[in-house]
């Protein structure tokens, strides 16, 4: 049908296969880079939501001597408290903070109170240095931070968001340690200072090793020469109080008592280190976020390059187009015009034009040659003998004109499918980023669940976590039954269901089970497909299971199992089927494992097999839910 085509019609096709093929294209491209940026956007959040950690650290640790240096890195605590609710309520739909927020924030509100009162405030200082600590964690887990793609900005984000949290709190554990400690010559004393010497060298070191990992990824090498200063004068500081505090222990457990002084210079140590790391921090956080947002200019570079150079490909394929058109398909109409009106007039004496020395030329020279062999050989017919050379001649013109057709065609096509490959490249001539934007929303909200691909294009994954809620299996098995119903009615399956009013909801991923039991479905009825004598009947039952489960059967009237394979049917890669897999049960049992549940086959009676889902009741967590 589409040889018999007009030249034009043909050109037409291709012109709006390369407009749906750009805009598939565009559409894929500006959607991977708008997945990158989105996700790099995110981890600014998280690494903004990390500044105000920085100072909430602040107000904790102040209480105790510091120097200046970290009493102006510390807002007021009243400030730090507003800002931190303020940065919750922002974040609050985009990250699962809100508990862990909650909770610090009357942990900080009952020990400012303490304070003010100039009562007891050690215990405080420690649950809010813990609870900020799993705050800061949670942060940098759902603001992307933890996943982060690009060496240098991964292990910057885990100095900031893990490491130097974490030292801070080891230097608060120290310092309080060192002024509530118990008696002399007990053990306890040293054991712990023991323990927290060795956890805070752990974790210097442990950032010393990132920072280099860092510095060995970042490619113009400034994240070094902006950061490593900071951090060797925070290290240098750690290990001076550390050594100071040591120093103090051997002494005090030879005196048997602490002096003035030994506290003073002590605090001034541990204030120095406070300090020092606070601005190591602050500094950590100014690159971190300068890189991300040179990582976002960058991919908004590519972006715009990627949409001009198709712009510039697009806008020669249309000139490709049209000088196409003016020399091939206009000529070919011409010449196809004249053709036809030879046929019908008889009149030798027209011509076809052209100037081009091209294959279209050169066959419009050989037709105006042979319309000039007619025409001279018609004047030379006065005989039925010149009638039927002229009719001759006119069927040789029409084998030839075939043959000509015939020789042209593969180069003609290949011509035209070239120049409209090249017009698919310019479907859009200027492209504007915004519409691509606004187009990009539109689609992924009515075409969207997928990516994600693109994770991701897109995608994704991450390893992603599994995102469980609760579930009544009924409706999944409803789902699942109009997914197969198609091959239900191509098989001619009756399909029995005995599904139970009562089910408690079963704590799942929606999709992995519905992916089980429309495994399980299509098993089925493939069993059932060679069957003749019978009927194929596939029976669904729903029930509960020793009262804090639910039981789901698929049970068929097919050829059943072979008893030898019976223990074999769950392993990888074995299957009984010709064009099967033998990974389908394997990976369905591990979901359904996964979920805490178990999935076994039976023979089914009087024929076929049956295969049963036990899934446990749950309720869900405040995590899981959302």
């Amino acid at each position: 049908m589409f040889k018999n085509l007009s030249t034009s019609t043909k050109l037409i096709i291709l012109c709006g296969m390369f407009i749906l093929s750009i805009g598939v294209t565009t559409h894929s491209l500006v959607a991977e880079h708008r997945i990158a940026i989105d996700f790099a956007r995110k981890e600014l959040v998280g690494n903004r939501y990390l500044a105000i950690l920085r100072n909430v650290y602040a107000a904790i640790l102040s209480e105790r001597p510091i120097d200046s240096t970290t009493a102006s890195a510390a807002a007021a605590p009243e400030k730090v408290l507003s800002a931190l609710a303020e940065e919750q309520d922002s974040v609050e739909g985009k990250f699962q903070t809100k508990e862990l927020a909650d909770s610090l924030l009357t942990t900080l509100r009952e020990l400012l109170a303490r304070r003010a009162q100039n009562g007891p405030t050690d215990t405080l200082v420690l649950e809010a240095l813990n609870k900020a600590r799993k705050l800061a964690t949670r942060v940098a887990d759902d603001s992307n931070l933890t996943l982060d793609p690009d060496l240098d900005t991964y292990y910057l984000q885990n100095t900031v968001a893990n490491h130097l949290p974490t030292l801070l709190g080891q230097l608060g554990e120290a310092h309080v340690l060192f002024h509530d400690r118990p008696q002399p010559g007990t053990g306890t004393d040293g054991s712990l200072r023991f323990v927290l010497d060795g956890l805070l060298r752990s974790t210097t070191d442990a950032i010393a090793e990132d920072l280099s990992a860092a510095y060995r990824g970042n490619v113009d090498g400034r994240l070094k020469h902006e950061v490593d200063n900071w951090f060797l004068i925070m290290s240098r500081s750690a290990r001076a109080y550390l050594g100071a505090l040591n120093a103090a222990r051997f002494d005090n457990e030879a005196r048997g008592l602490i002096v003035s002084s030994d506290t003073a210079s002590l605090d001034g140590l541990y204030g120095r280190a406070v300090g020092d790391a606070l601005f190591a921090w602050a500094g950590a956080e100014i690159e971190l976020d300068r890189l991300l947002h040179h990582r976002i200019d960058n991919l908004l570079a590519k972006l715009r390059r990627s949409l001009l150079l198709t712009g510039a490909l697009a806008a020669l394929s249309i000139v490709v187009a049209v000088m196409t058109h003016r020399r091939i398909v206009g000529p070919l109409e011409r010449l196809e015009s004249i053709a036809e009106t030879v046929r019908e007039t008889k009149n030798y004496t027209l011509r076809a034009e052209s100037d081009s020395n091209d294959e279209i030329g050169h066959l419009a020279v050989v037709f105006n040659d042979m319309l000039a062999e007619l025409a001279a050989a018609r004047d030379r017919e006065i005989t039925e003998q010149a009638e039927l050379a002229r009719a001759d001649r006119l069927m040789t013109i029409g084998a030839m004109t075939a043959s000509i057709a015939h020789e042209i065609n593969q180069p003609l096509a290949a011509i035209v499918t070239n120049s409209n490959a090249g017009l698919r490249w310019l479907a859009n001539a200027s492209p504007d980023l915004d519409e691509a934007r606004a187009a990009l929303k539109r689609i992924a909200k009515d075409g969207h669940r997928a990516s994600e691909v693109i994770g991701s294009i897109r995608a994704m994954f991450k390893k992603d976590a599994q995102h469980k809620g609760l579930y009544d299996v009924n409706d999944i098995v409803q789902e699942v039954l109009g997914l197969v119903q198609g091959e239900i009615k191509k098989q001619k399956v009756t399909v029995r269901t005995e599904l139970a009013s009562d089910l408690p909801p079963v704590l799942a991923d929606r999709v992995q089970v519905q992916q089980v039991v429309l495994n399980l479905m299509n098993n089925a009825i493939d069993a059932m497909s060679p069957i003749t004598d019978r009927a194929h009947v596939l029976r669904v039952r729903s029930s509960i299971h020793d009262g804090n489960g639910v039981s789901l059967s698929v049970e068929d009237s097919g050829v059943g199992i072979d008893p030898k394979n019976a223990e074999r049917i769950f392993d990888a890669f074995f299957t009984t089927k010709a064009n099967g897999t033998g990974l389908g049960l394997a990976i369905c049992r591990s979901i359904i494992e996964a979920h805490g549940g178990r999935l076994s086959a039976a023979p089914a009676q009087p024929h076929g097999s049956v295969f049963e889902v036990v899934l446990p009741a749950g309720v869900a967590t405040a995590n899981e839910a959302a």
